[in-house]
């Protein structure tokens, strides 16, 4: 009974871990649609399956669903992630254990396809943080601003590239 069920839980932790370690291509290439993992403990010499999290992809290999769940199985967060045609994260959006929205990030991107702005949500949707991305002519990084939810400047970053 022993062997058995350490035998089990290997393959379960091999499973697992090959799945965790898979890429986006690996996952749209096996059209892998979603993932469970479960925590498998031995109470009074049987095995108990707790549900650990749960995972949903897209068809391009992207997570767009993420559940967490606390030691009893009950859930504990949800992320949930929309892409658009690009395959480019447009919003980001966590929900407590009652689907509460707690946050949201909204991204945009400009027509080549570079993130230009990011806006952060709090749960009833007030700006938290914001940020400015501007690109060159070539398409680099030149400046990145950070803004409060008052629109206050809080920081720039400065790219400067140097040629061999």
């Amino acid at each position: 009974m022993k062997t058995r069920t350490i035998c089990l839980m290997m393959v379960c932790l091999l499973s697992i871990s090959s799945l965790y370690s898979q890429s986006k291509k690996k996952i749209r290439e096996h059209k892998i649609a979603s993932e469970a993992t479960y925590n498998v403990k031995i109470v009074n010499g049987k095995e108990v399956s707790v549900r650990d999290s749960y995972t949903t992809y897209d068809k391009n290999g992207n997570v767009v669903e993420q559940i967490e769940y606390n030691k009893e199985g009950a859930v504990k967060k949800t992320e949930k992630t929309v892409y658009n045609a690009n395959k480019d994260k447009t919003e980001e959006a966590t929900y407590d254990a009652n689907g509460k929205l707690k946050s949201k990030t909204a991204y945009a991107y400009n027509s080549s396809g570079e993130k230009i702005g990011e806006i952060e949500y709090d749960g009833n949707g007030n700006i938290i943080k914001q940020s400015l991305t501007i690109y060159d002519a070539q398409g680099f990084k030149v400046e990145k601003k950070i803004y409060d939810g008052n629109k206050k400047l809080l920081s720039v970053k400065k790219y400067v590239y140097s040629k061999r």
